[in-house]
């Protein structure tokens, strides 16, 4: 075990420092997420058009549903619609922090640049912006990295700016500094543009499609999914957010994922036809209760007979109900103990394969929209639509106590040890006391 431990370290961990020390993949990381809050948002209108497809729903209350749904529609062109440009705001004012120029100017550059690149023109002369919406969610990603590297140079390597000396306010001063660099920025992407589409005969965005199609392909398949929580699970072992280190490389095609399920639902299609792998399969099922399926060990030790372990599952209890497993983690611990390291991979395995089968066989709908940061099981509810949600979130959680419960009673009976140890220590000390006056 020590040498298999050794290899991992060997092989993992200058792997995960390099990811988390990776200025691009800082901010593809932190540009995503911060697109939650517009996801959650655009699900609005998603809610109410699936809610009329619940059966037996009485006609007032389907009537209603559509009523509010003629109101919110727009919503969902300002949210899903536009999600390619949100990403290329969010990433271009992550990564100008990152490479330490005007974060504003960032934003301005990336949004700019992207708008260049994603809308082309139709046959009559009009312009297509349908790769604003999640198709266009690559190409964002690129160009705003691009383009804030294209400043970087300018701003911080040539120094290639205009100062106008003290005195002037700060919003003008920095302004007139990022000018030339936002401007040649612009230019190259545009020359850019230009030549590479005069020789493909292609657009960008659709050779920026075909380009990430083997990570799309992956991504959507079960072994690939199972893989990226291989590589989760064994960075949390090592005391590395797994999740932060590997988000970068699955997010951008569930985010993509989540609005094509948007859109067709919007069109009327199937279930079945829908993408399984959203952000949600992640939060919502491989990551139910936490990496690893902390609540499935969290139910270990509330009955478990050893006090520490069951001061641990009451401490772990809430936060639990929102995939907050930190506590048992890092108090069990799970980081750096060898025989609760087999469990910690192969749940989260489990977990993925259950609720991949429970929407590919239709136990369960596919997660039409992206759920709101509320308790287990209501998020995963809302997102499906679909009461099932709790059946098949249990059925993980058991899942998980029948893999951990071997190797749990194996640290239990150590722990219960310890404690007795501990005990008859402190009675000892107690009784070589001499108390005679």
């Amino acid at each position: 075990m020590k040498n298999f431990e050794e290899l991992l370290k060997k092989l993992l961990l200058p792997f995960a420092a390099k990811l988390e020390a990776n200025p691009q993949m800082a901010a593809v990381r932190r540009g995503m997420m911060t697109l939650i809050p517009v996801t959650l948002v655009g699900s609005i209108p998603i809610l109410f058009w699936q809610l009329p497809s619940i059966p037996n729903m009485p006609k007032w209350f389907v009537d209603v549903c559509n009523a509010i749904a003629k109101v919110t529609n727009p919503i969902y062109f300002a949210s899903f619609g536009l999600m390619a440009l949100f990403v290329a705001a969010f990433i271009g004012y992550y990564y100008a922090k990152e490479r330490k120029v005007w974060d504003i100017g960032g934003i301005v550059a990336s949004v700019m640049a992207f708008a260049l690149v994603a809308t082309l023109t139709t046959e009559t002369g009009g312009q297509d912006l349908s790769y604003f919406g999640g198709t266009g969610i690559f190409t964002a990603l690129v160009v705003a990295l691009l383009t804030v590297e294209i400043m970087h140079i300018f701003v911080n390597k040539l120094h290639f700016t205009i100062d106008l000396g003290a005195g002037v306010p700060t919003p003008i001063k920095r302004s007139f500094e990022n000018l030339w660099p936002i401007l040649f920025s612009i230019l190259i992407v545009a020359l850019l543009k230009y030549g590479i589409e005069t020789v493909s005969g292609t657009p960008i965005v659709k050779l920026v499609e075909v380009l990430f199609s083997p990570l799309t392909a992956s991504v959507n398949t079960l072994p690939g999914i199972l893989l990226i929580l291989l590589f989760v699970q064994l960075l949390w072992w090592f005391g590395i957010h797994g999740y932060a280190v590997m988000a970068p490389i699955w997010i951008g095609v569930a985010f993509q994922n989540a609005d094509a399920n948007a859109a067709m639902l919007q069109a009327g299609k199937a279930m079945k036809d829908m993408f399984i792998f959203t952000p949600d399969f992640m939060w919502n099922l491989a990551g139910l209760t936490g990496s690893g399926l902390c609540g499935s060990i969290m139910i270990l030790t509330l009955l478990s007979k050893s006090k520490r372990f069951k001061a641990i599952g009451r401490l772990n209890f809430i936060p639990s109900f929102f995939g907050i497993g930190e506590p048992i983690v890092f108090g069990l611990p799970i980081v750096y103990n060898p025989v609760m390291l087999i469990p910690w991979v192969v749940s989260a395995q489990v977990a993925a394969i259950i609720g991949w089968y429970s929407i590919k066989l239709g136990f369960m709908n596919p997660f039409v929209l992206v759920s709101p940061y509320t308790p287990i099981p209501i998020g995963g509810v809302v997102a499906t639509t679909d009461f099932r949600f709790i059946l098949v979130a249990a059925a993980i959680l058991l899942a998980g106590v029948l893999v951990y419960l071997p190797f749990f009673r194996i640290v239990e009976k150590r722990a219960i040890e310890q404690e007795k140890a501990a005990a008859e220590n402190k009675q000892g000390s107690l009784d070589d006391l001499d108390l005679d006056i």
